[in-house]
């Protein structure tokens, strides 16, 4: 994930934002999808990759705001801070009280993220195709017989995302929740074992699963697969916890 970083935009502030829809209420405010892009992504790739479109189609009340929330902001470890204080924040204060975040793979790294340090923030957590370690991470949790078995080391040195993540998401994914965390992913994607890994963890009709890799064409595709299985008072009528 941390590769090739000479061309590393810095951690700005505060995180550019693109409003890309407003639901079928617009006006009412309450329901938004805060939408983080993938590692080499502009936010506005995901109207070119027909997000917004989806919405409209199926006239939900469901509003989007995209955001620049790139690679500097992981490696500053500043992508928590910053969508809380740029973007969730502002949208609660314009009265939104359902709020999801979704993001494919390094975005949907960011939604879990968010999701452990503040889940009072949230309705759920869209992650498709997410970075979830390197694999020699993946290898030692399968090697243990997964999330549930596997324990991380005493100390997890800076930097090490997978241990970190995972020492947080197995315990979580497995107790009782009120926030949902939806999983999706192409089933040719390179990510296809560290996901199957979280997808044991997770209810199966919040998995969501298509051929393809680890491209925009089936992220969009899983985008419409949520829209089209979760019911309407959960995607737009719950409010966060808390």
């Amino acid at each position: 994930m941390t590769s090739g970083c000479a061309a590393l935009r810095p951690a700005t502030a505060p995180l550019r934002t693109v409003d890309l829809a407003r639901g079928a209420a617009a006006g009412e405010g309450r329901c938004l999808a805060v939408l983080l892009p993938g590692r080499f992504n502009d936010p506005e790739r995901f109207r070119d990759a027909g997000f917004a479109a989806a919405v409209a189609n199926r006239k939900l009340a469901l509003d989007l705001v995209a955001v620049d929330a790139h690679l500097g902001y992981y490696r500053a470890r500043s992508i928590v801070e910053r969508l809380r204080a740029d973007v969730i924040a502002p949208a609660q204060a314009a009265g939104y009280d359902t709020i999801w975040i979704v993001g494919p793979s390094l975005g949907g790294l960011g939604g879990l993220l968010y999701l452990r340090e503040h889940p009072e923030d949230l309705a759920g957590v869209l992650a498709i195709a997410p970075y979830l370690g390197e694999p020699e991470v993946i290898d030692e949790i399968g090697r243990a017989g997964g999330p549930a078995a596997w324990r991380p080391p005493a100390e997890i040195a800076d930097g090490d995302v997978g241990r970190e993540l995972w020492s947080w998401l197995g315990p979580w994914a497995s107790a009782p929740t009120s926030v949902p965390l939806h999983l999706g992913w192409g089933t040719a994607d390179s990510f296809d074992r560290s996901n199957r890994l979280l997808a044991d963890l997770l209810p199966p009709e919040r998995v969501y699963t298509l051929p393809g890799g680890h491209d925009w064409h089936v992220w969009e595709q899983l985008w419409e697969a949520f829209l089209d299985r979760t019911p309407a008072a959960e995607l737009c009528g719950a409010r966060a916890p808390g």
